[in-house]
């Protein structure tokens, strides 16, 4: 098929919270399992796309809720603009995953080249952008 750009972990994604930095990585890893199925034949796409996606799809719902709890612990007062940006991903993941789980490899595509560029920007610049207001805040935080 295509040859993907992939989506690595690069330490200057890090926010500085061993705990969210963890999560990040997790999510980069089930991202390329997701462009791991894009060369597979429709067939075996088909039959492991599933699992992926639910996993995809139960670790982001988890993660950003679990990035909202700090950001509320910490009074971040850009916190709802935060969770608007985290409900408008889910909305856009949540309508592409049924057509990717029945094997629209272009729907996958265009979500694999959308959920790569989309989660390396949200962690460098909206993440950030948090976590530099907690550790500014609250210098000894550990999370």
């Amino acid at each position: 098929m295509e040859n993907y750009k992939h989506v690595k972990w690069d330490e200057s994604l890090s926010v500085g919270y061993v705990e969210i930095d963890g999560h990040h990585r997790k999510l980069i890893t089930i991202v390329e399992e997701v462009r791991s199925l894009l060369d597979l034949p429709t067939a075996e796409y088909r039959v492991k796309v599933g699992k992926v996606l639910k996993k995809l799809s139960d670790y982001t719902v988890y993660h950003f809720s679990e990035e909202e709890r700090i950001m509320k612990q910490h009074r971040y007062p850009l916190l709802e603009e935060h969770a608007k940006i985290h409900d408008s991903f889910i909305k856009k993941l949540s309508g592409a995953l049924p057509l990717m789980a029945v094997g629209d490899k272009k729907t996958a595509v265009e979500m694999y080249n959308f959920l790569s560029t989309w989660l390396v920007q949200h962690i460098a610049i909206d993440d950030h952008k948090w976590s530099d207001y907690i550790h500014e805040k609250y210098p000894n935080e550990k999370f």
